[in-house]
C-alpha cells in the first residue's frame, strides 16, 4: 500500500510539472495563432514526456511515458459574467495520459478530449487553466 501511495505521489508531482510547462508554452505562443477566430474548440498537437516530466520528441522516443492532449476552448463563460466569450480569453483542458505502451488513444469528436479506457489501462488526468491575450496589438 505504501508503494502504491508513493507511485501516485510521484505521478501527481510529474503531472503538475507537465501542466506548468504546457501552460507556460501556451502563454508564450501568439494568442491570435493559438485561437483562430473560425474555430471554437482547437486541439493542439500531442506532446510527449518522460517519467521525469521532460519533453521528448515522440511517443516512440526512449523513455516516453506520458502523452499530453491540450484542448483550447474559446467559448468561455465566466460565473456572473455574460454568456458570450471574451475575445481575449480561452480555457485550456490539459489531459495527461500515462501510456508507456503507446496504445492508440480514442477521442470524443465533439470535445476533442481523450476517452478514458480502463480496460486497456488508459486513464486520463484532466487539468484546466485560462490563457489571456497579453499582446499589445489586440
Amino acid at each position: 500500500m505504501g508503494l502504491t501511495t508513493f507511485h501516485r505521489a510521484v505521478a501527481t508531482s510529474v503531472s503538475s510539472q507537465i501542466v506548468q510547462q504546457v501552460v507556460t508554452d501556451v502563454q508564450q505562443a501568439d494568442f491570435n495563432q493559438l485561437v483562430p477566430s473560425s474555430s471554437q474548440v482547437i486541439q493542439l498537437p500531442l506532446s510527449y514526456f518522460d517519467d521525469q516530466g521532460n519533453e521528448v520528441a515522440s511517443a516512440t522516443a526512449p523513455g516516453a511515458v506520458y502523452q499530453v492532449n491540450v484542448v483550447v476552448n474559446t467559448q468561455v463563460v465566466l460565473t456572473g459574467g455574460s454568456s458570450s466569450a471574451p475575445a481575449n480569453l480561452a480555457s485550456l483542458i490539459i489531459e495527461i495520459v500515462s501510456n508507456p505502451a503507446n496504445q492508440t488513444l480514442t477521442y470524443n469528436p465533439s470535445t476533442k478530449s481523450v476517452v478514458q479506457d480502463p480496460t486497456h489501462g488508459i486513464y486520463v488526468s484532466r487539468y484546466s487553466a485560462f490563457v489571456a491575450n497579453n499582446s499589445n496589438n489586440n
